[in-house]
């Protein structure tokens, strides 16, 4: 960016916001593949991380549910020929591409693999939509491929959720089973709030993960 955008004039704000846009989506594309890369070769484990969606969320400070994703859209985009094609080509962002990818992952194994391709090359195509519709379009999708099929699985896990509350003396005992994005929400929040702290002279967090973890509750 040769001059300041304060004093840019419309047109040349709009045409850097465009060669912004499109470097970011260029990055965002090899950062999939890196991560791919790397979750393949079983790096995260090795340095002691949980795995890579772990790795990737303490390293680079990233809440919990955005890294599950973006590690969900790296090891599933390669199964996705026309999405990687049109993301290669810079038609599709990595926002899109996770839209679309991520729903027709939930479609059942007994869906005929062609059908699925077909629904893949249609939602690929809906290059001017943004992600939100994208999603809407890849659910409809897979409710046609499956029409007859068995009761989606989050639906399943929706139903098995439960909270047991028991009191005991200074205190209260809980267990449960949360699902879906209620699972994600909780773990999010759980995650962030339990991050260590130094304290006040410097040392380390002396609080062990499960009350870190009972203090973010």
């Amino acid at each position: 960016m040769d001059k300041a955008p304060e004093v840019m004039s419309e047109q040349e704000l709009v045409h850097a916001l465009d060669e912004n846009a499109a470097a970011h989506a260029r990055l965002g594309t090899e950062r999939l593949r890196l991560l791919a890369a790397l979750d393949n070769i079983g790096y995260a484990e090795r340095v002691g991380a949980r795995d890579t969606v772990q790795f990737i969320e303490y390293r680079y400070r990233l809440d919990h549910h955005r890294a599950r994703r973006d590690v969900q859209l790296a090891r599933a985009l390669p199964k996705y020929e026309a999405v990687s094609t049109q993301l290669d080509e810079g038609n599709l962002r990595p926002a899109q591409a996770e839209a679309i990818v991520l729903e027709l992952e939930k479609t059942p194994t007994t869906v005929p693999v062609d059908d699925l391709e077909f629904a893949e090359q249609r939602l690929a195509a809906l290059t001017h939509l943004p992600p939100i519709h994208l999603r809407k379009a890849a659910i409809r999708a897979r409710d046609i491929l499956d029409t007859d099929g068995p009761e989606p699985e989050e639906q399943k896990a929706a139903a098995r959720e439960s909270l047991t509350l028991c009191s005991v003396d200074r205190g209260v005992k809980f267990k449960g089973y949360l699902a879906n994005e209620n699972a994600e929400l909780f773990r999010t929040l759980i995650t962030t709030g339990a991050r260590p702290h130094k304290a006040v002279d410097g040392t380390q967090d002396p609080r062990p993960r499960e009350k870190r973890q009972a203090d973010a509750l």
